[in-house]
């Protein structure tokens, strides 16, 4: 698994550590507080080693939230599919198809702090697949 292994990169651990800590605060709601606490560490160890070791064009502000942000995501997915019934319920799809495009907002921050080049436009509409 990504994040646990010898030689990941750094930010990709901490992402597996946001991931627990939102899979910690979902089945202990009673740790909320100090979870929240934590995670908020983990996102200023994020934008704190982008600040040190990228010579950022922009928004390094944004990767520690980023991260995060993906991390619940995926959580939240996670225990989506875990609790359905079956695999194609519309609510695992939806899960994951938010997943899916905060990874793609990612790739986007990504290239604009690394080579300060903001996203392209995206079309507006449905994010699912409209089918006849």
């Amino acid at each position: 698994m990504t994040g646990h292994n010898p030689g990941d990169h750094l930010i990709t651990r901490w992402a597996q550590a946001l991931a627990h800590l939102h899979r910690t605060r979902r089945v202990i709601p009673e740790r909320a507080a100090e979870v929240d606490r934590r995670r908020d560490d983990v996102v200023t160890l994020i934008d704190n080693w982008v600040s040190t070791h990228i010579q950022p064009r922009r928004g390094t502000e944004r990767i520690g939230p980023a991260v995060d942000a993906l991390a619940a995501a995926y959580v939240d997915a996670e225990l989506t599919l875990a609790a359905a019934e079956h695999a194609f319920e519309p609510a695992v799809h939806e899960a994951w198809i938010h997943v899916s495009a905060l990874a793609v907002d990612w790739a986007d921050l990504i290239t604009e702090v690394v080579d300060g080049q903001p996203p392209a436009p995206r079309p507006a509409g449905p994010t699912t697949p409209i089918r006849p």
